[in-house]
């Protein structure tokens, strides 16, 4: 028994490292030349704003756009019932009767439909999709069909990176025309199983339908994306968010080939767009 257990534990690990061998070698095939390449690298999350209030509105979008930014990072929630894409950072909450409250923009809903035609022209966003992995197949054709019709505003689709973190789901909006992120969660590379847990998220990129990778930074102290994962991970487009804010860091960061794009701090109104690869 403890021979054939042996034997098998051989073979998966020769699967594993054959199928990372095989990866690593054609990865180039993989990559999506219609990525963001632009020098702006750096972005802004949630608008600048002024208050937490004022996050994810079309107050604080505007604001960032104003200030130079290319891109902005939002937040937002399909709703099933109203057919609706809603912006909002916060988990909606129940009424007594089971009715989803979202948080209000400016006094009342804000939708995805009316941020892309106050703000969309020419500009990028990040649209971090709160709750794609808790609707059903149904309802995510339903909401495929929606984002389709509210990007087709200056064409905003070809600006739009749809970040969830799972795959397959990921997958249906990439197989729909729009650009993808598959928001993933490595651990620090400090921790020994960093490389196996990086190289089974560089196995669900490759063998799927998704644009690029989205991960935190980490700290400058304890990375999780810092040499060592940069060269497992050489060849895949990286969104990066929560990245430190220090402005010798960040002028560093935006000339690494694989980053394509970066959201600075966690939780803050920050403004770094002036820090632009060379």
């Amino acid at each position: 028994m403890k021979k054939i257990i042996l034997s098998i534990i051989i073979i998966l690990v020769a699967l594993w490292n054959g199928t990372i061998y095989y990866i690593d070698n054609h990865i180039d095939q993989r990559y999506d030349k219609t990525v963001y390449n632009l020098k702006d690298k750096i972005w802004i999350a949630r608008g600048l704003y002024n208050t937490r209030d004022e996050e994810d509105s079309i107050t604080s979008t505007k604001r960032a756009f104003d200030k130079g930014s290319l891109g902005v990072e939002i937040d937002f929630y399909y709703d099933p019932d109203m057919d609706r894409f809603i912006v909002a950072h916060d988990k909606p909450q129940k009424d007594s009767n089971g009715k989803l409250i979202y948080q209000k923009k400016d006094g009342k809903l804000l939708t995805l439909e009316e941020l892309f035609l106050e703000t969309g022209k020419d500009h990028y966003f990040y649209l971090d999709y709160k709750n794609l992995d808790r609707i059903t197949e149904d309802q995510t054709k339903k909401a495929i069909k929606r984002l389709e019709k509210i990007s087709k505003f200056d064409n905003i689709k070809q600006r739009v990176y749809i970040e969830g973190s799972n795959p397959l789901r990921v997958e249906q909006y990439t197989n729909a025309g729009f650009k993808t992120l598959l928001g993933i969660h490595p651990l620090p590379e400090s921790n020994p199983l960093s490389s196996i847990v990086i190289n089974g998220y560089k196995i669900a990129y490759y063998f799927r339908n998704i644009t690029a990778l989205a991960m935190g930074y980490g700290t400058k102290e304890n990375p999780i994306y810092g040499e060592k994962t940069e060269k497992l991970l050489k060849g895949i487009p990286i969104f990066l968010f929560h990245t430190p804010m220090d402005e010798d860091f960040l002028r560093k960061l935006v000339e690494k080939e694989d980053v394509k794009q970066i959201l600075p701090g966690s939780g803050v109104s920050i403004d770094r767009t002036y820090i632009r690869q060379k």
